[in-house]
């Protein structure tokens, strides 16, 4: 097999085991995986737009309107009008559920990589953790070269490694 083909086997089997992982969780607190990601997403922008959210998660604005709808309904979203814009509509967690997020650590997908990494010595969590590094900082280089800059989503990939610690 060759070395990207491996690479990105490899990648899509992990992507596939961490959705998984991160479904079976979703599932026990009583939401789907893309309830899930409209979740996230609205927790990293504080404050969004349906039609952001759409563009966003890459999903249909019918779709991210029905997930945002059921949430809300659930008191896990709200809605509010955009001062800036009175047809506008923004979206954000409500703050029982934005503080009970905050609270809960660790993550679950961290989790699991945690308990991965421990079946790994010392040593061969360092050569995972620099070879990801390695790779992650190729493909930024690679997508910068391509024109897509918005790496927002790799920021926590470039903190120095003293803040990096292997027990967490």
């Amino acid at each position: 097999m060759e070395r990207a083909e491996f690479i990105r086997e490899s990648i899509d089997y992990l992507h596939r085991l961490m959705m998984k992982n991160l479904q079976r969780h979703a599932e026990q607190q009583g939401v789907t995986v893309p309830q899930t990601r409209v979740i996230a997403e609205v927790l990293m922008n504080e404050s969004i737009s349906i039609k952001q959210l759409t563009q966003n998660l890459r999903m249909t604005q019918s779709t991210v309107s029905d997930i945002v709808e059921r949430l809300t309904a659930r008191g896990i979203l709200m809605k509010k009008t955009d001062p800036n814009d009175k047809r506008a509509v923004k979206i954000s967690l409500t703050d029982p559920v934005r503080k009970e997020i905050n609270n809960r650590t660790p993550e679950p997908l961290n989790q699991y990589v945690r308990d991965v990494l421990s079946q790994l010595q010392p040593n061969e969590q360092q050569i995972v953790e620099e070879g990801i590094r390695l790779f992650v900082t190729a493909v930024k280089e690679k997508a910068k070269a391509d024109g897509m800059e918005d790496d927002r989503y790799f920021d926590i990939l470039f903190l120095p490694k003293e803040n990096l610690s292997t027990d967490k």
